[in-house]
């Protein structure tokens, strides 16, 4: 089994990780997400075969493996509804962008990542499905959050796959799993950063963390950096 070596970082319209890839587990994710290898080609397993290329771009939702590449490689995820993500607005079928690359293999990713978010604008939605999503970091079931946005509980789901593309169950792990990996970040014990997420385990943690990202929670706080 291949480790991952690098460091990862949360930016405020992106995640972003610079090093070797290792090991990771078939998964799909709510943001899209951009490969670029600093030397050669980067790989990607998904249902329908192994893509290579210099730059591979994966939109959200799609299952997929990153095999790797043939040296260090950037995965750049750009933030849902976020600024970055609207400026790129990565959407359909896996497709490579050799048009990409001198952008993201050059050069100081994060200054670039954020000259790039500045170029786009953060996604509008119904501010109705705004206020259920501003009340996910609680314990509020769906029928409490449709009540919170007016909304029946029918109404509310089908308003949250339209707009944000999946359940408002999967954002809320999304939330969470971005509250986990800034306290890994800052040095917390993978206990600690999952109770202080909202998980009820650690065990909890590392399912979410498979489900999204095909790493266990282990290699992101040894990447941390």
């Amino acid at each position: 089994m291949s480790a991952w070596s690098g460091r990862i970082w949360i930016g405020r319209d992106w995640w972003g990780f610079e090093g070797v890839s290792g090991d990771s587990r078939p998964h799909a994710h709510l943001c899209a997400q951009v490969v670029a290898a600093l030397d050669g080609v980067a790989r990607v397993e998904t249902e329908a075969g192994v893509v290579e290329a210099p730059v591979i771009a994966i939109p959200p939702g799609v299952r997929h493996r990153l095999l790797g590449a043939d040296g260090p490689l950037r995965a750049i995820y750009p933030r849902p509804l976020g600024r970055l993500a609207r400026h790129w607005r990565i959407a359909g079928e896996v497709a490579t962008r050799p048009d990409w690359a001198a952008l993201l293999t050059q050069g100081d990713l994060a200054a670039t990542l954020d000259a790039e978010a500045a170029l786009g604008e953060a996604q509008p939605i119904d501010p109705r499905l705004r206020l259920a999503l501003d009340a996910l970091d609680g314990e509020l079931g769906l029928a409490d959050l449709a009540r919170r946005a007016g909304l029946s509980t029918a109404r509310l789901r089908t308003l949250a796959q339209t707009e944000l593309g999946a359940p408002l169950a999967h954002w809320r792990l999304w939330r969470r799993l971005e509250l986990a990996m800034l306290s890994l970040r800052a040095g917390e014990t993978l206990a600690s950063a999952a109770a202080e997420a909202g998980f009820v385990d650690q065990s909890h943690l590392n399912r979410a963390m498979r489900r999204f990202f095909g790493v266990t929670p282990l290699t992101a706080a040894q990447l941390r950096g």
